[in-house]
């Protein structure tokens, strides 16, 4: 049969929830190591689906950065915290990428 097209949206919850937990930051390493996904799906999930949702600062120049730090968007951290669930805040910032 097979694993099901698209992204699994408990992975997803697991990455957002390690973010909110930690809203100074993470390292892309340590996300991986407190989640207990590989850091090369650790790294796909945040260029792909939750892009519009983090803010990524890598450092390190060329190709490959030294270090690279994500962090939850202040506005994605207070929808959570009021009680939002996440596929609603996503719905909300893909219309609002749309319209940009």
């Amino acid at each position: 049969m097979g694993r099901k097209k698209g992204f699994n949206e408990g992975k997803i919850r697991i990455i957002v929830a390690t973010l909110a937990a930690n809203p100074d930051g993470m390292w892309l390493r340590r996300i991986s190591r407190e989640t207990g996904y590989s850091p090369a799906t650790v790294a796909h999930y945040l260029e792909t689906v939750l892009a519009p949702l983090i803010e990524d600062v890598s450092l390190g120049s060329g190709g490959k950065p030294l270090l690279r730090v994500v962090r939850l968007k202040q506005a994605v951290l207070e929808r959570l915290q009021s009680g939002q669930d996440i596929r609603q805040i996503m719905r909300l910032i893909k219309m609002f990428s749309r319209v940009e």
